[in-house]
């Protein structure tokens, strides 16, 4: 995860001016040296002239608040000041990324990030907390919250991001799209985006396809129905039934099974049952997930983009 905050720290520097290929740094050069050249080539380009260099008081403090959630002590702030290492900083970000404070700080942003006022046990918070402390990335932490299973006490509270939501399939279609892949697709539930080609009333039910089985049981454990699909009317009134299709536009087809009357009728009794009974055995697990298909298309190569 550190290295995914330092690469969209980059990304948004490097962003007021595309480089061409000939103006590109070696591969070689520093990050920080990257990051810096095409600040300053930013600012040149929009005739921006940058803001005095704040005191190494003022720096430390910023930085100390930045990774730590806390202000520095004053004899961390001192030892700072006073140094004149010329790599002052490198050892001051290792030092602040390395202590306690970086993990927890972390966790507490991922928190609102994810879960922000929702409600939830407390269990969600120790489990952000050790993933900031191990360094798991962001598409082991999207996979553990998709498809978490309840039996598994290490994976069980990764499922507060669904149950929180699990009243909800806006939320789960809107929340899934904005926060893991920084799109928002609501307003293409009623009209096609009016700004963006790429979002359509296909992709807003296409993602919401994969989570319209998803449902809590009486237990307040996360499971999926056998089946289900989701209609919905274009703007020019033509019906149309969704397809599993995730924002790149890829579909996920659903196997075909034979099905008895018989049989369907008792995988709806089941799914009844278990949001009614409190005492029911544990939820049965569909041979096709939509959750799992979604993480597995959203996080091959062809789809990462």
């Amino acid at each position: 995860m550190r290295t995914c905050w330092l690469f969209v720290l980059a990304l948004l520097f490097a962003c007021p001016v595309p480089a061409r290929t000939a103006e590109l740094l070696p591969v070689d050069r520093p990050i920080n040296d990257v990051i810096d050249h095409y600040l300053r080539a930013g600012w040149v380009e929009a005739k921006v002239k940058p803001a005095p260099l704040l005191s190494a008081a003022g720096l430390v403090r910023r930085m100390t608040l930045d990774l730590a959630g806390r202000i520095p002590t004053r004899g961390e702030t001192r030892a700072f000041v006073e140094s004149n290492s010329p790599l002052r900083w490198t050892a001051l970000a290792d030092r602040l990324m390395a202590s306690p404070d970086f993990a927890y700080h972390h966790r507490n942003q991922l928190d609102l990030l994810l879960l922000a006022s929702r409600k939830n046990d407390g269990e969600f918070r120790k489990y952000l907390l050790n993933a900031a402390r191990e360094n798991r990335t962001w598409d082991v932490l999207f996979r553990q919250m998709m498809t978490g299973r309840e039996s598994n006490a290490a994976e069980k509270p990764a499922l507060a991001f669904l149950k929180a939501r699990a009243g909800s399939l806006d939320d789960l279609t809107n929340d899934t799209s904005v926060l893991f892949f920084g799109v928002n697709v609501s307003c293409a539930k009623c009209h096609d985006h009016p700004l963006v080609d790429d979002w359509k009333q296909d992709h807003f039910f296409g993602m919401a396809s994969f989570f319209t089985r998803t449902y809590l049981t009486k237990k307040n454990t996360l499971a999926e129905k056998f089946s289900g699909s989701i209609k919905f009317k274009t703007t020019g009134g033509e019906e149309k039934q969704a397809r599993f299709m995730f924002l790149t536009g890829a579909e996920v087809p659903e196997p075909k099974v034979k099905k008895s009357a018989e049989q369907r009728k008792a995988e709806d009794a089941e799914v009844k049952r278990q949001m009614k009974d409190p005492k029911a055995p544990a939820a049965k697990i569909p041979g096709f997930s939509p959750r799992a298909k979604l993480v597995e298309v959203a996080l091959r190569s062809a789809d990462r983009r």
